[in-house]
C-alpha cells in the first residue's frame, strides 16, 4: 500500500474551542464523533456543525473519565475508566444505557473493542488480562492471560479487531502485534519498525500501525513517513479508504492507494 496526501482541515474554525479539545475521535454514520476527554464531552460533527453532549457526572449520561471511545454499527461506546463501565449512545449521541463491567474489584481498564458479534474486548493493565463479555451487557470473564505471553504489564499501546473478529494487540515495550483468534489462540506475532507505536488499525486483509511523529506501516511492508508540520498524532481512523489523522488541532487525510 501507498498513501497519497489529501488535504488538511482546520478544526480550530469549526471544532476547538476553550471548552472543547477533542483528542481522540471516531467514524459514524451521521459524521465524525470526537472526544474531548479531559472536558469529559463527546460531539457529533456533521455538515460543518458540531453537536456537544456529555461533561462530568457519574449519573447514567455523565462522563467521569472517559478513556476510549468506538463506534460500532449504528452505536457509539465510551469507556469509562474510573467507574468501570462503558456508555452507550446512538449515533446522535442520546443515551442508551449503561453497562457496569465490575461493581466488585477497583481495577481500572483502559482500552476496548467490540467485534461482529457485540462481544467486547476489554484490556486491563494491572491485571494483565484482556476479559471478553457475552454480547453488550453479557457476563465478563477471562479471555487471555498476557502474562503467559512473558510481556510486562501497561506495555499495550492499543487493540483493535477486524472484520474476520480476530483481535490485534500492539505493544508499544518491544514493537510487536500479537494476532489472536476468536477463541483467544495466538494466530501470528508481528514485528514493526515503528518507534513507539500508538495506534493500530485494521485495513482488508492488513493492518496498519501509526505512532504520534507520523510514522506508519502496514505489516510485512516498509515504514512510511508522514509530513505533519511540527504536529503530533493524537488518534486515527480509517474511513472507506482515507487516512484521518487528529493533529493537534487539525485533520490531516490521506488516501490510501494499492490497498490489498
Amino acid at each position: 500500500q501507498k498513501v497519497s496526501f489529501i488535504g488538511k482541515l482546520d478544526l480550530k474554525k469549526n471544532i476547538v474551542s476553550k471548552d472543547f479539545k477533542p483528542d481522540k475521535l471516531v467514524s459514524s454514520p451521521l459524521g465524525i464523533i470526537f472526544l474531548d476527554s479531559e472536558k469529559r464531552r463527546v460531539g457529533v460533527w456533521s455538515k460543518d456543525t458540531i453537536d456537544i453532549r456529555g461533561g462530568y457526572g457519574t449519573e447514567d449520561a455523565g462522563l467521569f473519565d472517559p478513556v476510549d471511545i468506538i463506534s460500532n454499527q449504528l452505536d457509539v461506546f465510551i469507556l469509562d475508566q474510573t467507574v468501570n463501565r462503558l456508555i452507550r449512545y446512538d449515533a446522535q449521541l442520546n443515551f442508551i444505557s449503561s453497562f457496569n463491567l465490575d461493581s466488585e474489584n477497583a481495577f481500572y481498564p483502559s482500552l476496548f473493542s467490540i467485534d461482529n458479534r457485540q462481544n467486547i474486548y476489554i484490556y486491563y493493565p494491572e491485571l494483565n488480562y484482556i476479559y471478553r463479555s457475552s454480547g453488550f451487557g453479557g457476563k465478563i470473564i477471562k479471555f487471555i492471560d498476557l502474562s503467559s505471553n512473558f510481556i510486562s504489564d501497561n506495555c499495550i499501546s492499543d487493540l483493535a479487531i477486524n472484520n474476520a473478529d480476530d483481535l490485534a494487540l500492539l505493544y508499544k515495550c518491544n514493537k510487536t502485534v500479537n494476532l489472536f483468534s476468536q477463541s483467544g489462540k495466538m494466530i501470528r506475532r508481528f514485528n514493526t519498525e515503528i518507534v513507539n507505536p500508538l495506534i493500530i488499525l485494521p485495513f482488508n486483509s492488513s493492518w496498519l500501525i501509526i505512532n504520534a511523529d507520523g510514522q506508519i506501516q502496514f505489516l510485512d511492508m516498509d515504514p512510511i513517513q508522514l509530513l505533519l508540520e511540527g504536529g503530533k498524532i493524537k488518534d486515527a481512523i480509517i474511513d472507506n479508504n482515507t487516512l484521518i489523522l487528529l493533529v493537534n488541532s487539525s485533520l490531516i487525510m490521506y488516501e490510501i492507494i494499492n490497498g490489498i
